[in-house]
């Protein structure tokens, strides 16, 4: 778990209840966060969304937007630093209440767990070697590369959504288990592509050698642009929570609030979700209404 010492001296004293509620539930639910006045969240080293900054604290995005609504809600933030396969086995393991990591709302993780309403939008970017040799701008020049007999490696965060973009448009591709990874196998030459989300890699990429990040791009597969949205991770069985965090969102949204938090991290308006996005749209793979409310 990654905290302080000043926060570890502060939570001393409900660490056992808090404890104690994780350990005690089988399967979780409400009891698991009404029970504690600690609430402990998975994190994955992603920059801007959630990541360990210099001095070792948690950091991001999706951190912020964690302490402030589970702070409205009575809770003390703990995080921790996860790899990002291993965000939702642990979330339903019980290692930690919630995700908050900025994890894009697909089918697939819907019907492992609970997501909050958007949070964030993003668009997809590619990091490749400083001049783009192979010319690449998008996943479809990926695969036309690669069809054409190019010898072009592409990378991925394993469970990421690019690596869903990758297989429903049969690309070749290499999983990685974190951000860093991934920037690390383009820099040392071992995969000319990395994709990724396009705010992260702009971050991450500011003070690297040696590569370049492309303009951001939405995919497009079977002729649907997949524009896609994050939020904070629940247990299905946690609905008392979920609920009432949505309750909070729907408030900072509305008064604008969640554009000033995410804008402290980088982001734009552009990336703010509009209010009638819905999670449940985009668990049921509705990119249709998705892409009516954007046009």
């Amino acid at each position: 778990m990654v905290r302080s010492t000043s926060r570890m001296m502060k939570t001393a004293a409900v660490s056992a209840a808090a404890l104690l509620a994780l350990t005690a539930c089988n399967g979780g639910g409400e009891e698991d966060t009404a029970s504690g006045e600690v609430i402990t969240v998975g994190i994955a080293g992603e920059v801007p969304y959630s990541y360990l900054d210099d001095n070792g604290e948690p950091a991001g995005a999706t951190v912020a937007l964690a302490e402030r609504i589970f702070g409205d809600m009575g809770y003390e933030v703990e995080a921790e630093l996860v790899d990002w396969d291993n965000l939702i086995p642990g979330l339903n393991a019980e290692r930690f209440h919630a995700i908050s990591a900025g994890m894009s709302i697909t089918p697939e993780r819907c019907a492992e767990a609970a997501f909050a309403e958007p949070e964030i939008m993003y668009t997809t970017a590619l990091v490749v070697e400083e001049g783009n040799p192979h010319g690449v701008e998008n996943l479809d020049d990926v695969l036309e590369a690669q069809e054409s007999g190019e010898d072009i490696t592409l990378a991925t965060l394993t469970a990421g959504i690019e690596a869903g973009y990758a297989t429903d448009l049969g690309l070749d591709y290499e999983g990685v288990g974190s951000a860093d990874e991934g920037l690390e196998m383009v820099q040392g030459g071992r995969a000319d592509v990395f994709a990724m989300t396009a705010i992260s890699l702009n971050q991450m990429t500011e003070n690297a050698d040696g590569v370049e990040v492309t303009d951001p791009f939405v995919q497009e597969i079977d002729g649907v642009l997949q524009y896609g949205a994050g939020s904070t991770v629940f247990r299905k069985d946690d609905t008392e929570t979920l609920n009432e965090y949505n309750e909070h969102l729907a408030e900072l949204k509305s008064n604008g609030e969640l554009g000033e938090i995410l804008a402290e991290h980088g982001f734009t308006d552009a990336e703010v979700p509009p209010e009638d996005m819905t999670a449940e749209a985009l668990c049921a793979g509705d990119l249709e209404a998705l892409q009516d409310i954007e046009e």
